[in-house]
């Protein structure tokens, strides 16, 4: 949780809520920054299957300590030189080592509690995570503002010089700085575990339920189309909406942040009342509602609270959604289910990212948010659907595979 705390303030938080920023003040158009925000995914989908097979065989550990690493070089490459073939790069570079770090994590960090704990752990491992981020968003807002003060720029106003591409590179190696000093925590964390073996099961790779894994990766799709079209734009959505200022935005992020670690506390209860899917399904409906709220929110304020609400909602199904997909599959499988969800889940993010710079110079972020409000309550759907009759159609799939389901309490 401390390894995850300080990665997410660094990668999420401080350079999230300036990056956008940041290519802005370099001249680039939203098409552009539509499409260098679709690069990771395409990285994170061809490293997705090959980091499951390479996290079953290596184990988990290796997988994120070598890839937390990458995402440093990459971080590192726009800010030494600007142009944008390096740009390029370092966003699709940046998606293949964050693509192999989540295939890693969660079976890495679900495999060190019981089954039947893993709603709980998934839950306080969100909102851990969550307010570091948002402490990094509120930070980001002003680290640019700070920084610029603390060198020289005659050239250009005191008020102006904060929206320069010197000072948002100068923020984007503090959070470089960040989320290197993540890997501190995790070298404990192996430390603490030299006789845990996480996410060395080994399956054969015929064995494996592969329709059953391509069946479980369908939410996910729509997951990551939703997610594309408004997490790397949120901060542009409310500036350009709005008119104010980066601090401003940071600090509604922040806010947003805060409510994507709280609201997921409830997933415990949902799931012991209700179950995993149908808990999975309120929740989404209810995001639904909030982001076709934020389409047509007439003020800030309105904005602000139908964001959060949406933003926290829609989040709330990972730290749900994971402990149904283990549960639901043999522990030699997790690697590879993890793998193929997030091949899944990068393919709708780019799809997204490659056509939201368009969207919002054609038809503005009221349709966009509309679009997706549309896409989250398919993914409520789909959920249902594919887990409803789970015990039967899913036992007649690991037969074929000759695997057995866990024990689920």
């Amino acid at each position: 949780m401390l390894y995850s705390s300080i990665f997410q303030i660094g990668l999420f938080g401080v350079t999230d809520v300036i990056l956008n920023f940041y290519f802005t003040s370099l001249g680039h158009s939203p098409e552009t920054i539509g499409m260098l925000q679709s690069l990771p995914r395409i990285g994170g989908l061809l490293i997705s299957v090959p980091a499951g097979l390479v996290a079953s065989r290596l184990g988990a550990y290796r997988v994120i300590l070598y890839s937390t690493v990458g995402m440093g070089v990459a971080l590192l490459l726009p800010i030494l030189w600007p142009v944008l073939p390096m740009l390029g790069l370092s966003r699709f570079l940046l998606g293949v080592f964050y693509g192999a770090q989540q295939v890693a994590i969660n079976p890495f960090i679900g495999g060190l509690v019981k089954t039947d704990q893993q709603p709980f752990l998934f839950s306080y491992h969100n909102i851990i995570t969550m307010v570091a981020t948002a402490v990094g968003s509120f930070v980001g807002g002003f680290l640019p503002g700070i920084l610029i003060r603390l060198v020289p720029h005659p050239t250009v106003e005191q008020g102006l010089a904060a929206q320069t591409p010197l000072a948002y590179a100068s923020a984007l190696t503090v959070g470089l700085v960040i989320m290197l000093m993540s890997l501190v925590p995790l070298m404990l964390v192996k430390d603490s575990h030299q006789g845990v073996r996480m996410g060395k099961e080994k399956a054969h790779f015929r064995k494996l339920p592969w329709r059953l894994l391509l069946v479980f990766a369908i939410p996910m799709l729509f997951f990551g189309f939703t997610g594309g079209l408004t997490f790397p734009f949120y901060n542009l959505f409310f500036r350009n909406t709005f008119h104010i200022s980066d601090e401003v935005v940071g600090t509604i992020l922040g806010i947003g942040w805060i409510g994507m670690g709280i609201v997921p506390l409830v997933n415990p209860v949902l799931d012991k009342r209700y179950g995993r899917s149908q808990a999975l399904f309120i929740i989404l409906s209810i995001a639904a509602t909030a982001f076709f709220g934020l389409s047509i929110a007439p003020t800030l304020a309105v904005s602000i609270i139908a964001y959060v609400i949406a933003a926290s909602a829609r989040n709330a199904m990972q730290p749900l959604f994971q402990p149904l997909v283990m549960s639901t599959l043999p522990r030699e499988a997790h690697n590879m289910a993890s793998g193929i969800g997030l091949v899944a889940w990068n393919v709708g993010w780019f799809s997204a990212t490659t056509i939201s710079g368009y969207l919002q110079a054609g038809h503005g972020f009221g349709l966009i948010m509309q679009v997706v409000a549309v896409g989250v309550m398919i993914t409520a759907v789909s959920v249902v659907i594919i887990f409803r009759n789970r015990p039967q159609h899913i036992e007649n799939l690991l037969g074929e595979a000759s695997l057995q389901l866990p024990e689920v309490s």
